[in-house]
């Protein structure tokens, strides 16, 4: 399922209205009922305004979301932050000592702007395939591909909470792909995601009919 906006709100609405229309209703691993498509497609044409879902969800006083700085520092920052079982920015940075972006992405696309190899992998199977881990990363890896002289970038996500998570996922995916525009010189492209469980949850579900309502 491929759905297209122009902004993060358009996008946003459409993928959940068409969760709560058409999602298939079950009892996810957590004892909790959810409404779930499996491999949905969303496409932001044009990354303008890309905190506007979080902003709508913070006018819910029940779904607050950190400051922006402090979620951008979740994908950018180069060190563990405490209180979290990992964050994306380390595991892109120093991936086992690997920083995939200033000494592989960035040099890459420079070298090579039909390159199809600029990949970034969040997920580590030497850390997070065990039974009793209790968190691991939703965001499994991105891709980033410079076409008609602008950096896209495609976001694998293997959960997907539509609802309060896709908004953080899209916002730090939009980070990442502007720090390394700025650092070869291209501009902005579009920003899919590919979500194989994009979900919402029961309690959640009057809050979502209040943002589908919102002009």
């Amino acid at each position: 399922m491929l759905i297209k906006g122009k902004d993060a709100e358009e996008v946003w609405k459409k993928a959940l209205n068409e969760i709560m229309e058409k999602g298939e209703e079950h009892i996810d691993n957590r004892n909790r009922q959810i409404k779930e498509i499996m491999n949905m497609q969303l496409e932001i044409q044009a990354p303008n305004e890309i905190e506007k879902p979080i902003e709508i969800l913070n006018s819910f006083e029940k779904w607050k979301y950190p400051p922006f700085e402090e979620i951008k520092n979740f994908i950018l920052s180069k060190k563990n932050i405490s209180g979290y079982y990992y964050n994306y920015g380390a595991r892109a940075f120093n991936f086992n000592g690997k920083n995939q972006v200033d000494d592989y992405i960035i040099p890459m696309l420079k070298k090579n702007d039909t390159s199809k190899r600029a990949v970034i992998i969040f997920y580590n199977p030497t850390e997070d395939s065990h039974f009793t881990r209790k968190d691991t990363p939703g965001l499994i890896q991105m891709d980033f591909k410079i076409r008609k002289g602008k950096l896209n970038v495609t976001s694998i996500i293997r959960s997907n909470n539509m609802f309060f998570g896709w908004p953080a996922n899209i916002f730090q995916t939009y980070c990442l792909l502007d720090y390394i525009a700025k650092e070869i010189g291209t501009e902005i492209g579009t920003i899919t995601t590919f979500s194989t469980s994009a979900h919402v949850i029961n309690e959640q579900y009057d809050a979502i009919n209040k943002v589908l309502n919102l002009k």
